[in-house]
């Protein structure tokens, strides 16, 4: 799997961009690209750095964890680690430590990076069965968490309103809740969405959304 560094920069840029068009955000943008740029850093020490700089800006706490994503995803995918490195002490510390950490954007970040690199056609089933494997027993934790796109069959022909009263009806502790909504329009309009849906979301469905978007047509 690659992905290379400008696409990372990017998804980051639009994330914090869409969220907040503040000139404190971009400053604070600004602070991540270059904690994401110091490679000299190990991971760890990165990702203290991340949340020093969340801990300041509370009002951004809605997007640290996907900010935790993509500072991941550089590390997998466009800082060319070895294959040995994953069998290395240190990525099982790094394991260790960030168990906790992230949310259910960073297995769509993977899997739009291999799509990129297959150069493969995305769809919402190919994620869920192919790339999740949620319909095989060693993955019943990822069933339970993508149920509501699975149940509901025909999500990605239903109007915003449909799709809203769905995200409604989700468990407060999935997950998957939050996202739900911007990843379901990801998959219907990855190419974007119109101005009358544009308009009545709000900014972080838009972020999540946008971001999408931004990772995976840069």
């Amino acid at each position: 799997m690659s992905t290379n560094q400008s696409t990372i920069q990017h998804a980051l840029q639009v994330l914090f961009t869409e969220y907040d068009h503040s000139e404190a955000t971009q400053q604070v943008c600004k602070a991540c690209l270059a904690i994401f740029e110091d490679q000299d850093q190990d991971f760890l020490k990165r990702v203290k750095a991340l949340d020093e700089l969340f801990d300041q800006n509370p009002n951004l706490e809605p997007i640290h964890e996907f900010v935790f994503d993509l500072l991941l995803v550089k590390l997998l995918s466009a800082e060319n680690k070895p294959e040995s490195f994953f069998d290395s002490p240190e990525w099982d510390h790094i394991e260790d430590k960030t168990i906790d950490r992230g949310s259910e954007l960073l297995n769509l970040f993977l899997y739009l990076s291999e799509a990129k690199e297959a150069d493969v056609e995305i769809s919402l089933d190919d994620f869920l069965n192919e790339f999740l494997l949620v319909d095989e027993d060693e993955f019943q934790d990822e069933l339970s968490i993508y149920e509501p796109f699975i149940v509901n069959e025909d999500i990605l022909e239903a109007e915003l309103s449909s799709i809203k009263e769905i995200q409604m009806a989700i468990k407060e502790e999935n997950p998957i809740k939050p996202l739900f909504l911007p990843l379901v329009l990801f998959f219907q309009e990855p190419e974007g969405i119109v101005d009358e849906e544009a308009a009545v979301l709000n900014k972080f469905d838009t972020a999540v959304y946008e971001t999408l978007r931004g990772f995976y047509r840069h």
